[in-house]
């Protein structure tokens, strides 16, 4: 049997059977399905809410095909943290929507 002290012991505390150790109760999945689907549905809200995150990752991934960057991360992070993003992102955005 487990010590008091041992950590596998301590996170299935309340379960009966130690031979179900490593698995999740039906519970738990049942839960853990439930809160899945609530943050997908929360996250899908914030995205709608939020159009310039779509405008600003279609501009970053028409940017990276453009220049295809050796170094992805560093591409990345000088596009995310350039002073004129908005200024860009509303000028490659307007460049598209009109044809």
């Amino acid at each position: 049997m487990a010590s008091s002290n041992d950590p596998v012991k301590s996170a299935v505390e309340g379960v009966e059977d130690d031979s179900i150790v490593g698995e999740l109760t039906l519970k738990q999945k049942e839960d853990l399905d439930t809160t899945k689907i609530q943050i997908n549905m929360d996250n899908e809200k914030y995205l709608l809410a939020h159009p310039e995150i779509r405008d600003m990752i279609s501009v970053f991934v028409h940017q990276v095909l453009e220049y295809k960057p050796d170094n992805i991360l560093r591409f990345a992070g000088d596009f995310f943290t350039r002073d004129d993003l908005y200024a860009c992102v509303k000028k490659k955005t307007e460049e598209v929507a009109r044809g």
